[in-house]
């Protein structure tokens, strides 16, 4: 797991600053200090709070989830919970490592294996109800401009291929080596499965209200991330229209969402400019996407990161003063 955490932490800064080395030539303002005054204030303000809110959410679903089956841990420790989730899902494809990190952050806390399965799956099914219930909105946002459409959707379409034939290649490269390393881990799944099972089926049968209280606040927490690419769009142009840009942007969290790449890096980028472009000059779109990026996930990923790291050496220290205590020989 380690390996593939480093793996992907290194092909996501690859192609991120690839992305970004792109955004710089192409559509970067001449004078930089400049565009950085003229900003809105109260709007990159509003992005900060949405940010704020965003991790905010998402500390009260997972909690709200957890604290109904029993594992309890404090407010403080579920936004580092947050954030060490989205660098889960910054290094791996399809955001799967902000699924699997809980593993460990909750087992931390006292979590047993069945129960985090279960948290995790009630927070993907609450997550999944989002993107149900807004497909309509984003097949409406699709059909708007058949233009800008076509222009995404070769975007997408072209960097999902090449990051799937790499991945796969990727794949096929090292499968004899990971093998043996999955093999403990499949086994513990299939030991703790049943429990699993009949936990989830009790959940849904008992919890009901915690479970809606869980898909409100994943509806509150995509709708904060959206919030921070609106309100982002009115610091460098106050004259957009809020409701537009917010669905504008449904189409690219899809595809951000499903990429093969590491954490939608590259998807997110160069699909953002066809999104945005109706809304901003062309001067300030790589400005614009850059800012957009970096604060609505890499920000959170950087510091997720360094939790992560100083999560481990914490636990490796007290491993290895427990192995030379007296008493453990």
């Amino acid at each position: 797991m380690m390996r593939n955490l480093f793996y992907g932490f290194l092909i996501s800064l690859f192609i991120i600053l690839l992305s970004f080395t792109y955004l710089g030539y192409k559509y970067f303002p001449k004078d930089l200090l400049s565009t950085l005054k003229l900003l809105d204030k109260k709007y990159l303000s509003l992005t900060l709070l949405f940010l704020f809110l965003f991790h905010t959410f998402d500390t009260l679903r997972v909690i709200v989830l957890a604290r109904a089956l029993g594992v309890v841990y404090p407010l403080w420790y579920g936004y580092l919970v947050s954030l060490t989730n989205t660098f889960g899902a910054t290094v791996t494809p399809a955001h799967l490592g902000g699924e699997f990190l809980p593993l460990y952050t909750l087992a931390r806390k006292g979590g047993q294996f069945y129960q985090i399965m279960t948290i995790v799956t009630m927070k993907g099914f609450s997550g999944f109800f989002f993107y149900l219930l807004f497909f309509p909105l984003t097949l409406k946002a699709l059909l708007k401009d058949p233009k800008q459409t076509k222009e995404f959707l070769f975007i997408v379409g072209v960097l999902l291929i090449i990051s799937l034939l790499a991945y796969t290649a990727f794949k096929l490269l090292f499968r004899g080596k990971e093998r043996g390393k999955h093999l403990d881990f499949m086994t513990k799944l299939r030991r703790t499965f049943l429990r699993y099972v009949v936990t989830c089926k009790i959940f849904f049968r008992t919890k009901k209200k915690t479970f809606l209280l869980a898909l409100g606040l994943s509806v509150l927490l995509y709708f904060s991330f959206l919030l921070m690419g609106v309100f982002l769009t009115k610091a460098f142009n106050r004259g957009a229209d809020i409701k537009e840009v917010f669905i504008d942007q449904l189409p690219l969290l899809y595809a951000i969402f499903i990429s093969p790449t590491p954490g939608g890096s590259g998807v997110g980028e160069l699909g953002a400019l066809p999104i945005f472009s109706p809304h901003l000059k062309e001067e300030y779109l790589g400005l614009f996407v850059m800012l957009w990026r970096v604060l609505s996930q890499y920000l959170s990923a950087l510091l997720g990161g360094l939790i992560f790291v100083s999560f481990l050496l914490k636990d490796l220290k007290k491993l290895k003063e427990k192995n030379e205590s007296p008493l453990s020989s």
